[in-house]
């Protein structure tokens, strides 16, 4: 990424949280995040439910596809290691806030509501951009 482009997006999101609300901030960089997932990531992953016996076993299969997805007791969840973004990847932490992340929200959201063919509930409880040591999305279908 360039010096240039990194200015830019830094620039983005200080603005955006200096001037909206956190629902407005989270509404903004989910539609964001909606235009990353890939349509046939999507396609792939409704294929796949379609096929399924039912809930618990399209969960298991997913997470056999992607192995971010983590069924657990406690819940669902999208668990990364590292930040994936090749927007901001490269970003030294402390840079950028975690209002970067909920870009990610509806990234899953995307792939859970395009499969299920319903809303579905994504709340970030840890981010690398914000100094965790993964990023943690909890999913409630």
């Amino acid at each position: 990424m360039s010096a240039r482009n990194e200015k830019w997006i830094i620039s983005l999101i200080n603005g955006l949280d200096k001037n909206l609300d956190e629902e407005q901030k989270k509404n903004v960089m989910e539609q964001c995040g909606r235009q990353c997932q890939s349509q046939g990531f999507i396609n792939k992953a409704k294929d796949l439910y379609l096929k399924s016996k039912n809930l618990d076993d399209f969960l298991h299969r997913l997470a056999l596809i992607n192995k971010h997805i983590h069924v657990e007791n406690d819940g669902l969840f999208m668990v990364y290691p590292k930040c994936y973004c090749p927007r901001v990847s490269k970003i030294p932490r402390g840079k950028l806030s975690k209002t970067y992340c909920y870009c990610s929200i509806g990234w899953t959201k995307a792939l859970f509501e395009g499969a299920l063919v319903r809303p579905v509930k994504v709340d970030l409880e840890k981010s690398i951009v914000n100094g965790d040591k993964e990023c943690i999305f909890r999913i409630t279908l």
